[in-house]
């Protein structure tokens, strides 16, 4: 859908690069956001949309004062909630719980837990290679104009803009279905390379490429 979290290129909110962005964290608080989601996922406690899905219901109003990763504990919550993990209010419960005890949360060690998740991010999850892929590398491509009402992985401000497949990553489901929990088709994936003129017109700093992958679907050959 076209909300709030998609704000590619729009104006009127902030510098896209600031000091310190390449750091993957600011607060302490945050890795526990990250570890807590991982979780989610690895040990199959959560239900309903994948966590960028689920993150598109989020009011917008709520969704632009939230920081990032406040973003992925609402997201976290909604999906242990749909499966039943929680219960309406526990969450507020365990708040007022620790609040009370003091300003350090309990700790909470479970290393063979913790081993699991680290052997679950190095092996990946890869994708397998595309056996008739419509498009090759360095053939130009035209992202199809659409309004899709659900999620989707093709950025708003990306629709009708000329690129160059710059090569095929492999094969997956399309996400704008397998995110809905509907049966999905397993589609090409391309890095597409597009010029930062191609999107947003000439500006005041330099030009730049923006690589984005893409599924076939979104795609049609330019002509």
């Amino acid at each position: 859908m076209d909300g709030v979290h998609d704000l590619g290129g729009m104006h009127g909110f902030g510098a896209v690069v600031e000091p310190g962005g390449g750091a993957p964290y600011h607060e302490r608080w945050e890795p526990r956001i990250m570890a807590l989601h991982l979780l989610v996922t690895l040990q199959g406690i959560g239900a309903g949309p994948s966590g960028r899905a689920t993150r598109e219901r989020m009011d917008p109003v709520r969704y632009l004062e939230a920081a990032y990763f406040e973003r992925w504990l609402w997201s976290a919550e909604q999906r242990l909630l749909a499966a039943g993990t929680i219960a309406p209010g526990e969450v507020e419960h365990v708040m007022e719980r620790l609040a009370a005890s003091g300003p350090e949360p309990p700790p909470y060690r479970d290393p063979d837990q913790a081993a699991r998740a680290v052997d679950w991010l190095r092996q990946g999850i890869p994708m397998e290679p595309a056996a008739r892929p419509r498009f090759t590398p360095g053939q130009p491509v035209r992202v199809r104009r659409m309004r899709p009402a659900g999620h989707t992985r093709c950025p708003r401000y990306v629709r009708g803009a000329l690129g160059v497949v710059e090569r095929v990553q492999g094969v997956d489901q399309l996400p704008d279905l397998a995110d809905g929990g509907q049966d999905a088709p397993v589609e090409p994936v391309y890095a597409v390379a597009f010029r930062s003129e191609e999107l947003w017109g000439p500006g005041q700093e330099p030009a730049w490429t923006v690589m984005l992958d893409l599924w076939e679907s979104y795609l049609e050959a330019a002509t």
